[in-house]
């Protein structure tokens, strides 16, 4: 990836705002298209945008990758991709990029494609461009703390924040108005919510671009997008991802049926959280390693180990 752009000046910037990416080697069951070229076609739409609005950073919330057990063919494709588009990127990491849902990204994919293609991992230090300053707060984390209130303060975290509850039952979620009052920055950028939107107060922007690519039966309705904001003016242009039909792309009868079985799967794992909640015990940890030792005695088969990962991570 390029150095930023040349003319920054004065706290002036423009940049694009991209949203989850779920990097893939592998379709969905429901898509009946090649998903991971559709995925890529559209990276390289964002790169154009990118370069068309003459933006000097692009950011990314959070979730790069759609799960951190990943074979060395897809770092090699994605690094492939990546390289020498000359977005200049700022990332936080999501629940799916995290191994096991810790900090480390070490032996993850997204720790890969961070140093093979030199994009960078916002925290709580600001990275500070001329008087643009920029923090992050992966899944999890606290919200950093403003340092300079006369420079123009970017957040970029993965949390689920959204306008108004997604159920009935949902848990766990800040609102966002709420959120954008409390949390002084002048522009907020978050990831986890895979629908489009954003809320504006005082001048303040908070936006979620949701999901790059459609992969469920509820997303019929969903446009993938960018935003383009520009620090100096405050302004802000959303840009729609040219996608193919719903029906075109989707089965809908495959769909319905993953619908059910994913129901069924955040069901028991709404069950086993209620159940183990024993203090001092690390109890997802304890599950992998459960699992790795039934491996190596080849004890279990894989679509059983998919089953019970997929618990672990909702």
């Amino acid at each position: 990836m390029v150095c930023l752009g040349g003319h920054i000046e004065g706290g002036k910037m423009r940049i694009i705002i991209t949203g989850d990416w779920h990097l893939t080697n592998k379709s969905p069951r429901c898509r009946v298209d090649n998903y991971v070229e559709a995925q890529a076609k559209k990276i390289e739409f964002v790169t154009q945008v990118f370069h068309k609005e003459e933006c000097d950073i692009a950011l990314q919330p959070g979730d790069l990758c759609d799960n951190w057990k990943k074979p060395d063919s897809f770092k090699t494709f994605w690094m492939g991709k990546l390289n020498g588009l000359g977005l200049n990127l700022y990332a936080v990491t999501g629940q799916h990029d995290m191994r096991y849902h810790t900090a480390d990204m070490s032996n993850t994919p997204f720790g890969v494609l961070k140093e093979a293609v030199g994009f960078k991992l916002l925290g709580a230090n600001d990275k500070v461009l001329n008087k643009v300053s920029l923090y992050g707060a992966s899944w999890g984390e606290e919200i950093p703390k403003v340092k300079d209130k006369s420079a123009f303060n970017i957040l970029v975290i993965h949390k689920m924040i959204v306008v108004e509850k997604l159920w009935a039952e949902q848990e766990n979620y800040e609102v966002a108005g709420t959120f954008l009052r409390r949390n002084k920055f002048d522009l907020i950028v978050s990831g986890d919510n895979h629908n489009s939107f954003h809320h504006t107060k005082d001048n303040r922007w908070l936006i979620n671009c949701g999901s790059l690519m459609r992969s469920e039966i509820d997303q019929k309705d969903h446009k993938p997008c960018v935003w383009i904001f520009d620090t100096g003016k405050r302004e802000a242009e959303q840009v729609f991802i040219p996608i193919e039909p719903f029906d075109k792309v989707v089965s809908t009868s495959i769909a319905e049926q993953e619908k059910k079985r994913s129901e069924r799967i955040d069901a028991l794992a709404e069950s086993l959280k209620k159940r183990t909640n024993i203090k001092g015990l690390d109890f997802i940890k304890r599950v992998h390693e459960r699992v790795e030792s039934l491996k190596k005695k080849k004890e279990i088969d894989k679509r059983t180990e998919n089953f019970i990962n997929r618990i672990m991570e909702t």
